[in-house]
């Protein structure tokens, strides 16, 4: 397997109790090149990151959770000479994915999640995108966006794990504070609460469509003067018409959008 350049001589730590999915994504990462190191959550401090120059971090928070919601605890304060990422391996409960998201993990892995996305995620996270040219079905270029507007609070309703982070990634880089949802059940009262300025929204999402979910948006006083944007694979004629019916601020085909043109997109939007 051809090494991916982003990857090839990192150091990665794995922390926790091995596994079959961990043992699985530690030598497909070893094939990338990537130098694997690994510890206990009660082993892990500062010194241990510097003198082996880690570069990411690996935490199966399955088991020991106790140890390990310290040692997320303890990684967010350390001062380290660099921000360090961590992925966290967590059972697929809202309760936990929220909880390591909140004490600082970068991204979390589930245990059905294949090996192929979580390399990719650590692909995105290392800011080496070109590794994926030709591979993904959107623009992921790292042309910079022209916006001259920092803090625009951008919800997102994405249900595709690896767009998620892309997503979070870009928008980090705009400095514009941003919220996820995977579904489409509870997205209208989450939004209640964060507040956006803008709202970007698919259409194919589990527990309510997009169509949806929009139409809640438009049919809450609070919510329904900010402007939705629509992101999908869906590109009928029937589906932008059906969204700018039901009060769609704009439509963007995922295959056919750079996510740079995305971000200046929002940026009019506020303006």
């Amino acid at each position: 397997m051809k090494n991916m350049s982003g990857l090839s001589s990192k150091n990665i730590l794995v922390v926790g109790d091995e596994n079959p999915q961990i043992h699985t994504l530690e030598e497909e990462l070893k094939k990338h090149g990537m130098i694997i190191h690994t510890s206990t959550c009660d082993s892990v401090n500062t010194e241990l990151i510097e003198q082996k120059d880690i570069h990411l971090i690996l935490l199966n928070h399955l088991h020991q959770r106790k140890t390990c919601i310290e040692l997320l605890r303890d990684l967010n304060a350390a001062g380290t000479s660099r921000a360090i990422p961590v992925f966290a391996l967590v059972h697929d409960t809202e309760e936990q994915i929220q909880e390591v998201l909140v004490l600082g993990a970068a991204d979390y892995i589930t245990p059905s999640e294949s090996t192929d996305s979580v390399i990719q995620k650590i692909v995105v996270i290392s800011g080496d995108t070109n590794t994926f040219a030709g591979t993904s079905d959107i623009d992921i270029s790292l042309g910079e966006a022209e916006v001259s507007k920092t803090g625009i609070r951008v919800y997102v309703v994405e249900d595709d794990p690896l767009l998620r982070n892309l997503l979070s990634v870009r928008f980090e880089r705009s400095s514009f504070p941003c919220e996820f949802n995977n579904d489409g059940q509870m997205a209208v009262q989450a939004m209640l609460s964060f507040k956006p300025d803008v709202i970007l929204l698919d259409l194919m999402l589990p527990g309510k469509s997009g169509f949806e979910v929009l139409k809640e948006i438009k049919d809450n006083p609070v919510l329904s003067a900010i402007p939705v944007l629509i992101f999908s694979n869906r590109d009928s004629q029937e589906d932008c018409k059906q969204a700018k019916d039901l009060g769609a601020a704009g439509f963007h085909v995922k295959a056919m959008t750079d996510l740079a043109e995305l971000v200046e997109k929002i940026e009019s939007l506020t303006q």
